[in-house]
């Protein structure tokens, strides 16, 4: 009887310590599912990549970028050490990071997709861990220009009955809203507002706070791509052969930096990458934020201008690759993004 009664203790023993395995288990999934906040106020990325294309994004010394040698998949790379990794498939563009996670829109390749599926099953709007785990569709559909403030991602939403319109959506996923009936691109944030140009009645530049969704006029002019930094709003005037501008938000002054028309721009610190357009001398150039010391970067016609601290990367219109990039300051040296051809490789 006392050797029954040992080995009825010992089966219960094993029998609580397989419970316990497998509630442990049970919570690190459930934990897994859960969704972290951020506590203060971020973007996601700066306004200049994302009306780049937003196909870089630096967040905490990492990059994470799609990498134009591999159909434009998500990669991370560590400049400390060097160490470049794919993440997920592409094509992907707009990437935003917050500390947790990476956001970004995942587009139909021209390729089948995994399994015989039509690779336009997976495009639409993700989240994903910042080591490449537990990636989670959003928004399933076409999706543009995405800008994630705070908790929530602005984005456009496209449709076949009526183009593009403004939404936001958590970043748990929730409370998907529509916000405007025009094709307002969300890539402009400032001081916790989303910027962006008020395109079906002019292009005067408007600010929205994100949480209450109230709109405040900020510029009555003709904008396109509107950029504010230390005060100052920055655009291409398109009155003026979208030439670039800037204007004083203290005291509305309007000062034209450069006369030349461009094609896009990117501001990055007291820095402005620009594109020339022009048909005798399409160029690169880069220049201090109030218009002086004018440096050409390369003639020719470039665009996916992508600004980190440490280096500006683009590539040539119509051609994905190679990814070139130089200095974002200092001296100009054009070379392109090894890494990333190594990683594939």
């Amino acid at each position: 009887m006392k050797k029954n009664g040992s080995k009825k203790g010992f089966i219960a023993i094993i029998t609580i310590i397989i419970l316990l395995l497998i509630c442990t288990v049970v919570m690190l999934m459930e934990l897994s599912k859960k969704v972290h906040m951020n506590d203060l106020p971020i973007s996601g990325n700066t306004t200049g990549n994302l009306n780049n294309s937003g196909l870089f994004c630096e967040s905490n010394g990492i990059l994470y970028f799609a990498n134009a040698y591999d159909h434009h998949s998500l990669y991370y790379y560590n400049p400390d050490n060097g160490k470049c990794k794919k993440l997920t498939d592409g094509p992907i563009k707009s990437i935003n990071a917050d500390s947790h996670y990476i956001y970004y829109v995942r587009e139909a390749s021209k390729t089948e997709g995994t399994f015989g599926f039509s690779s336009s099953t997976f495009k639409g709007l993700y989240r994903m861990d910042l080591n490449g785990k537990h990636k989670t569709c959003l928004y399933n559909g076409s999706v543009e220009n995405v800008q994630l403030i705070n908790n929530k991602l602005f984005f456009q939403n496209y449709s076949n009955d009526y183009g593009f319109y403004l939404y936001a959506i958590g970043i748990d996923g929730k409370n998907e809203t529509e916000l405007l009936q025009e094709a307002v691109n969300p890539t402009g944030y400032f001081d916790n507002m989303l910027y962006f140009c008020n395109v079906n009645e002019n292009h005067n530049v408007m600010k929205m706070n994100p949480e209450s969704y109230e709109k405040e006029l900020v510029f009555e002019g003709n904008c396109y791509f509107p950029t504010i930094q230390d005060n100052y709003l920055y655009f291409m005037d398109m009155e003026n052969n979208y030439s670039l501008a800037r204007v004083d938000l203290t005291t509305n002054e309007k000062t034209t930096l450069t006369t030349e028309r461009l094609d896009t721009y990117n501001l990055y610190g007291d820095t402005i990458f620009y594109q020339v357009s022009d048909a005798d001398n399409p160029c690169l150039k880069r220049m201090k934020t109030d218009g002086s010391n004018v440096e050409l970067i390369q003639s020719g016609v470039f665009n996916n201008i992508n600004i980190t601290e440490n280096y500006t990367y683009f590539t040539a219109y119509n051609s994905d690759v190679p990814i070139y990039r130089t200095p974002t300051t200092g001296v100009v040296d054009v070379t392109t993004f090894t890494e990333a051809l190594d990683a594939v490789q």
